[in-house]
C-alpha cells in the first residue's frame, strides 16, 4: 500500500503560473519541498473557482506511482525534467534532474496549440505508447518497434491525422531515417479524439541540439534510454508539463 507521506520534490522553488491556474495567485510563494499534492490542490481549487475554460488535469494522475514533471519558464524554450516514483511506500527521484528542449515558441495550453505554431502543449498526459527502432520491451507498456514504412501524419486534412500509419502517405512525416525518432515516448496530446489543426506529433524523443524542437520535449538519448528502463506502466506513469516562476 502506498504511503499518505506527500512527496517532497526537494530542490524546487516554484510560483504557480496563473496562465496555468487561470486564477491569480501572484501573492503566493512556494516552499523549496512544494509537492505535486499540493500543485494538484491548487490547480482544482482554480478550477472551482473560475467558469471559463482552462487546462485541468486528466483523472488517472491522482492515482499514478510515476511521474515525469517538466518544469519551464513561460516563453523560454529550456527546463527541466523530474522523474518521481512510489518505491517501498514513498516517492522518490527515480533519475537525476536533466534539461529538456522546448518547442521554438514555448508552452501553450493544450486548447490553444495549433498545427505548426512552434509551442509545446502543456498539462497531464498519460504514458501509454513508446516507439523506437530497436526491439525492446517497456514494462506493462505498449512498445511498437519502428519499420522502414512507418509515418506519422501532421497533415490537419488527412483522416489519418496525428495517427502513426505503417504505410507511405502524402505529407506524412516518415519516422525511419529521423534521428530524433529512433526513440520516442508518445505525448498523447490530440490523440483521442484527433481533432484537425490542434497539433499533432508531440514526443519526447531523442535531441541533441541547442536549438529549440519543433513543439516536442528534446532530451539527450541517453537519459531517455535510462528513464525507460525505470519506467513501469503497472504504475500508471504520467507526464506532467508545468509552467513555472522560479523565485531562488
Amino acid at each position: 500500500m502506498v504511503s499518505n507521506r506527500i512527496p517532497q520534490f526537494s530542490g524546487l522553488s516554484l510560483k504557480i503560473s496563473s496562465d496555468f491556474l487561470h486564477f491569480r495567485l501572484s501573492s503566493l510563494k512556494i516552499s523549496p519541498f512544494f509537492t505535486l499534492f499540493s500543485l494538484l490542490f491548487f490547480v482544482s481549487l482554480a478550477s472551482e473557482l473560475r467558469s471559463e475554460p482552462q487546462t485541468s488535469f486528466h483523472s488517472g494522475i491522482y492515482q499514478s506511482e510515476q511521474i515525469l514533471l517538466i518544469l519551464g519558464k513561460p516563453g523560454e524554450t529550456q527546463g527541466e525534467l523530474h522523474f518521481y516514483g512510489v518505491e517501498e511506500g514513498e516517492w522518490k527521484l527515480l533519475y537525476p534532474v536533466i534539461p529538456v528542449s522546448f518547442g521554438r515558441s514555448g508552452l501553450i495550453s493544450q486548447e490553444q496549440k495549433r498545427e505548426g505554431d512552434g509551442f509545446t502543449p502543456y498539462g497531464s498526459f498519460p504514458i501509454r505508447r513508446i516507439l523506437g527502432k530497436e526491439n525492446l520491451s517497456i514494462r506493462s507498456l505498449e512498445y511498437t518497434q519502428i519499420q522502414k514504412n512507418d509515418h506519422w501524419s501532421d497533415v490537419p486534412t488527412s483522416k489519418h491525422y496525428n495517427q502513426l500509419i505503417r504505410k507511405k502517405e502524402k505529407g506524412a512525416t516518415p519516422l525511419w531515417n529521423s534521428p530524433n525518432y529512433q526513440l520516442f515516448i508518445v505525448i498523447e496530446h490530440n490523440t483521442n479524439p484527433s481533432i484537425p489543426g490542434q497539433g499533432s506529433m508531440i514526443f519526447i524523443h531523442p535531441w541533441e541540439e541547442t536549438k529549440p524542437t519543433s513543439g516536442c520535449v528534446g532530451v539527450k538519448l541517453v537519459d531517455l534510454q535510462a528513464i525507460l528502463q525505470h519506467l513501469d506502466g503497472s504504475k500508471n506513469p504520467f507526464i506532467l508539463i508545468i509552467p513555472t516562476d522560479e523565485n531562488n
